[in-house]
């Protein structure tokens, strides 16, 4: 027992050193603080995946001690290739290891292996192998183990456990804060799970000191975005007022003249393109509004968030001097865009007043009239309006009924058996009631006169589910699905529109929004793929073949027949669109693709 504990003792040391490659990857840069903490996480973290090894190990105690030796060289120099392995894809992709990408380097469509690479694989196993077992022959003939003293394993323990509880500590208190220089660490060191708690911070800071950001240039951040600082509007050309209409939870299907009568209508008297195969970033709220204003993958979002990077679709926006009002009827901080897309945005409108979700949106859309009406003319404006009834099934109780039977909604009891129409029509009346607060913009627009000069993109952050693929799925965040990915998206205003006309049938993005203002609304005078993954809604789109969608914790590429997923242990699966496992072999040379996507602003620029 005892020489297995100080065999661990010694693993941790080696995993440690190796762990040091994933922070001498370019663009690693730390502070001082960065680094110690960086220092008691790896040996913390160690300390806590080798009691798992050790509890795992102790039946080989009760073999002859040479087959003991040759199972804990196998088990530990395992552990410790796979470890090594990962510091190499990590310094390639900037992601960890895990099935996914096993099944495409070994698929033999993206990477074929040389009869060299064989022999330095062969070659490393050896090594660790030899060094595991050459430690075990050690620790049996050069040390006396029955006189180690128990006291002298207890410091080190101790000294580990603090590491281990320090460092969870550590990064609560900086995630509440949105402290990077700790934050960051997390990307770095493979199968680590901070712990993070808003509800303990809270109980301590009374006074809400977390809104108070820290302000930080990003120069130690890892992330290369833009990759070129941008050429914005040189010529002082005019820019129009833009406006973002979203809907949470918006289906597709429910834009249409009966549920959305008001906005469709709309769209049909001021020439809007309708997109119809229109896929957002996401399944979830957090990366479906990343990938909108961010014009890239939604897989950014925690090194986005971490480093508190805005969007540069944002930034651009104040510095060309645009009135900017940040509209949303739930809050702003959860998830955290106040530290993300917003985060540069002086005194931002953090939420609107407690009360169900349609009471809030007609607060929004109130607060944005007196606001618009109100505005500095003299320089061009932004809104951004976010309604959130749709995802609550939400509204007034003296609202007119039209859609009916109206059902309840109950998460708990839903199933697979559960009729979906009563459930639909409730979520159908929401959509119903944000339509019918939209006129009141839609007016405005008209009566100010500057419907003219405004360009308006009206969208959904994800859909919502119905159990449409009869799997039992309700919701989103659940599936890649077009039942919570395909959302309506139109855009209305500004400009011939016209030059449009050819992508309304092909796969488009959240992620070509940003790519195709920039370009033709704000003048950017950089090529797009220094900022963005999208493509250019103005120009025909031909080579598109696959969509990358994210939420919380998966991804997914998305073809027109099939979608892979993976999920947050990293092991992947083929579906059809519908959800069902097939069992054939994906395109790896397109998931290849996706993750040059997922890593491109992780790269320096060769």
């Amino acid at each position: 027992m005892k020489k297995l504990y100080l065999f661990l003792l010694v693993n941790i040391l080696i995993s440690s050193v190796i762990t040091v490659r994933y922070f001498l990857i370019p663009g690693a840069l730390f502070t001082w603080d960065g680094c110690l903490f960086s220092f008691i996480a790896v040996l913390g973290h160690f300390f806590s995946v080798y009691l798992l090894f050790f509890v795992l190990s102790l039946p080989t105690l009760w073999m002859n001690k040479k087959l003991t030796n040759i199972c804990l060289a196998f088990i530990f120099s395992l552990f410790q290739i796979i470890l090594y392995i990962d510091t190499i894809v990590f310094q390639q992709y900037r992601f960890h290891i895990n099935e996914s990408v096993l099944s495409m380097v070994f698929s033999g469509q993206v990477v074929d292996f040389s009869a060299m690479t064989y022999i330095l694989i062969f070659l490393l196993i050896f090594v660790f192998f030899a060094a595991e077992y050459l430690i075990l022959y050690l620790l049996d003939k050069k040390f006396n183990l029955n006189n180690i003293r128990s006291k002298l394993l207890i410091i080190p323990t101790v000294f580990l456990v603090c590491c281990l509880v320090i460092s969870h500590l550590i990064h609560m208190i900086a995630f509440y804060y949105a402290y990077s220089p700790i934050m960051v660490v997390k990307e770095y060191i493979p199968l680590y799970r901070p712990f993070t708690s808003k509800k303990i911070m809270g109980y301590f800071d009374k006074s809400g000191q977390r809104k108070v950001h820290i302000e930080r240039d990003n120069k130690h951040a890892s992330i290369y975005y833009p990759k070129r600082e941008l050429l914005i509007n040189p010529d002082k050309q005019a820019t129009p007022n833009i406006v973002f209409i979203v809907l949470d939870s918006w289906r597709y299907d429910t834009f249409s003249p009966d549920i959305s009568p008001n906005t469709y209508r709309f769209v049909q008297q001021n020439d809007g393109i309708i997109f119809n195969n229109h896929y957002s970033t996401g399944n979830a709220t957090r990366t479906g509004i990343f990938g909108l204003f961010y014009g890239i993958p939604g897989t950014y979002w925690d090194s986005f968030l971490r480093n508190q990077i805005p969007s540069l679709f944002i930034t651009t926006l104040q510095k060309e001097n645009y009135n900017i009002g940040i509209f949303t009827s739930a809050k702003v901080s959860s998830p955290e865009f106040d530290r993300t897309v917003f985060s540069t945005i002086k005194n931002l409108r953090i939420s609107s007043k407690k009360g169900p979700a349609s009471s809030r949106d007609k607060q929004i859309t109130d607060d944005w009239l007196n606001w618009y009406r109100s505005r500095d003319k003299s320089n061009p404006s932004f809104s951004f309006l976010f309604f959130d009834a749709p995802h609550g099934y939400d509204f007034p109780n003296d609202f007119e009924v039209k859609f009916k039977p109206v059902g309840d909604l109950n998460y708990m009891t839903l199933n697979n058996n559960t009729d979906p129409g009563p459930i639909f029509n409730r979520y159908k009346q929401s959509v119903y009631y944000d339509d019918y607060l939209l006129q009141k913009v839609y007016d405005e627009l008209k009566q100010s006169g500057s419907l003219d000069n405004t360009l308006i993109i009206i969208t959904g952050d994800h859909s919502q589910e119905m159990n449409d693929n009869k799997l039992g799925f309700w919701g989103h965040n659940g599936n890649y699905t077009d039942a919570q990915t395909k959302v309506p998206f139109i855009i209305v205003g500004a400009k011939d529109l016209q030059h449009m006309s050819d992508n309304i049938n092909k796969f488009t993005s959240h992620e070509d929004v940003v790519p195709t203002i920039m370009r033709h609304y704000l003048h950017v005078k950089n090529d797009i793929t220094d900022y963005s993954t999208g493509y250019d809604l103005f120009s025909p789109i031909k080579d598109r073949d696959w969509l990358l969608m994210s939420n919380y914790s998966s991804y997914a590429v998305r073809t027109k027949d099939n979608i892979y997923f993976v999920n947050r242990l990293g092991i992947s699966h083929y579906f059809d669109t519908y959800n069902n496992e097939v069992n054939e072999t994906p395109n790896y040379n397109l998931i290849h693709a996706a993750m040059n996507n997922m890593r491109y602003f992780f790269q320096t620029e060769q």
